[in-house]
């Protein structure tokens, strides 16, 4: 089978960006438990936060409870694979408690600002 020619311009940059962004499975386990912890944590303040702008009742059996409910899930289902772009562990903590610090502060304002 025939190789097709390649620049050398195109070949260095392309080795140059694929060891810039080489993405690898170390650290697993803190960047796992930095999307369960703060991931989680993120995630129920959005929900909050966007419960919050849209009114939503507390009745189980309403609509706009319904969706708050499945957009937990899809909330927490981006979070999860999202944590493994981070480059190391500590990033991922540092990154995801910072946002949910700020998202629940968000959340706290609105819910002073409603009442």
């Amino acid at each position: 089978m025939a190789s097709l020619p390649h620049c050398c311009c195109c070949v260095k940059a392309t080795l140059s960006i694929m060891r810039k962004y080489t993405y690898t499975s170390q650290n697993w386990f803190a960047k796992v438990t930095a999307a369960v912890v703060p991931g989680n944590i993120l995630t129920f303040g959005l929900v909050g936060v966007v419960g919050i702008l849209s009114h939503a009742d507390s009745d189980p059996r309403t609509a706009s409870a319904q969706f708050l409910t499945w957009l937990t899930v899809l909330l927490w289902c981006i979070v999860l694979p999202t944590c493994f772009l981070f480059s190391n562990g500590k990033r991922a903590w540092n990154y995801l408690s910072v946002s949910a610090l700020c998202v629940w502060g968000l959340f706290f304002v609105l819910k002073a600002l409603q009442a």
